[in-house]
């Protein structure tokens, strides 16, 4: 499980509302001082997302709350969304390659034109599917609320014997 922390904006009846940072991975790198990606991303402004729970729990605005998304679902959409449209391409450059000559579009760039057009429509597919309301496994999930600033913790001492 892969976890993040976030912080509750609003809260309703049953619904919270949690932002969380977006962050790069140019935070950690030992020599972020001097790389230029690291440059370009300080200089970008830090960008947060808004997501909705539904939490039948005491919850209060600025309370921190730990959500988490399982790796192999994680994995499953980059695979998606990063390997199957390479696939797509290679599959269409090597289509348009073998069936464009036949119909007398032999320059280089009609197979480009038309290995984009079948990637890009690959995109836009691969798109809905994940949207789509019947793939929630791809959606973080609310795992627990932190205890509030001030709340006090039930600790239960374990003798070491």
């Amino acid at each position: 499980m892969i976890e993040e922390l976030g912080v509750i904006k609003a809260v309703d009846q049953d619904h919270i509302w949690v932002e969380t940072q977006i962050k790069t991975t140019c935070g950690g790198c030992s020599v972020n001082q001097d790389c230029g990606t690291g440059v370009v991303a300080r200089g970008l402004s830090s960008k947060s997302q808004l997501l909705i729970f539904r939490c039948d729990k005491p919850a209060r605005i600025g309370q921190q709350v730990k959500l988490g998304i399982p790796e192999e679902d994680l994995l499953g959409a980059s695979a998606l969304m990063y390997l199957l449209p390479l696939v797509i391409l290679l599959v269409s450059v090597a289509l348009g390659s073998a069936l464009l000559p036949q119909v007398g579009l032999e320059h280089e760039l009609w197979s480009a034109l038309f290995a984009g057009m079948f990637t890009g429509v690959g995109f836009w597919q691969i798109r809905r599917y994940l949207q789509s309301a019947k793939r929630s496994q791809y959606q973080p999930r609310l795992l627990e609320l932190l205890p509030y600033r001030g709340q006090s913790l039930d600790v239960v001492q374990v003798s070491g014997q």
